[in-house]
């Protein structure tokens, strides 16, 4: 059965069934070695070989459908996004998503809650390894395919919600259940508060980047990092289960309302981009696009 042409048709299904049948089906296997919410827990080591190999669903999915789809010619314009560190001042997006999580254990701390810095200090070794590892997972997924193909079709808005709203929503859902399945029906707000809205909101970020920056995939992969980083860096412990959903819900909020302020504050430059590149010549544009269909 030859399932290129199907493929070809439908780029954006293709690339979402096979990320979520790759991740999901791997997976699957920790109900052989942990509970709902026991990643959480002192999980047994072999838990995380199956965590990680799961979690390159995104990237082998991605450079999958551009060898078949594009070929040889398609996996070199990936390896040039891979490389592509001339991004000027846009390196200072890095910054963004720590600076905007570092606000809620300020906050908790303004407000009279102990907060424990040297903690946080001891977790930025773990957290850069983290977040590295994450990007290497998943932006050339994301962001080297699915956002791609969905800018083909829609408004950068849109296809970034679409965007957010798979990887956050469909695909983390499944993994968020092995980290909080133990929290009752608490679950729900918690999974949908730290995975669809969330990363639907880092999302706004991510598109700004890779609208500024050619499609560098090699930010995109590092402010990816940024948000795996600042989540264990900054991550905190709570007494209560309100406790937790309260300050989740702030923590989020603040992620949104600033996410936001990047979006629009970003917008005129990015609609000169795209029309600049509106007027090149086809060929001119064609060097531009991140992948050549």
């Amino acid at each position: 059965m030859n399932l290129k042409p199907w493929i070809k048709r439908h780029p954006i299904y293709a690339y979402i069934l096979l990320t979520i049948a790759w991740s999901w089906s791997i997976w699957s296997f920790l109900f052989l070695f942990i509970e709902p919410g026991g990643l959480a827990h002192n999980p047994p080591p072999i838990s995380f070989l199956f965590v990680v190999a799961g979690g390159f669903g995104p990237t082998l999915s991605g450079l999958l459908l551009t060898r078949v789809l594009y070929g040889r010619k398609g996996m070199q314009a990936l390896g040039k996004r891979l490389r592509n560190g001339k991004v000027g001042r846009w390196w200072l997006a890095l910054l963004v998503i720590p600076a905007i999580t570092a606000l809620t254990p300020v906050l908790r701390w303004l407000s009279g809650n102990p907060v424990d810095w040297r903690a946080m200090l001891g977790l930025v070794g773990p957290g850069l390894g983290l977040g590295l590892t994450a990007g290497l997972m998943e932006e050339i997924g994301w962001r080297g395919f699915l956002l791609p193909h969905l800018l083909k079709r829609y408004s950068p808005l849109k296809a970034t919600l679409l965007t957010g709203l798979v990887w956050g929503g469909l695909w983390h859902g499944y993994a968020d259940y092995f980290g909080l399945g133990d929290k009752g029906l608490a679950f729900w707000p918690l999974m949908l508060l730290l995975g669809p809205v969330l990363l639907t909101a880092w999302s706004l970020i991510l598109t700004r980047v890779y609208q500024h920056t050619q499609g560098s995939l090699l930010l995109s992969i590092l402010t990816h990092a940024s948000i795996s980083s600042s989540a264990l860096i900054f991550g905190l412990q709570y007494a209560t289960l309100p406790e937790e959903l309260l300050w989740t819900a702030v923590s989020v909020g603040l992620a949104v309302l600033f996410s936001i302020l990047f979006w629009q504050a970003t917008r005129r430059s990015a609609e000169s981009k795209r029309g600049a590149q509106h007027h090149k010549s086809p060929k001119m544009k064609a060097a531009h696009r991140p992948i050549k269909r």
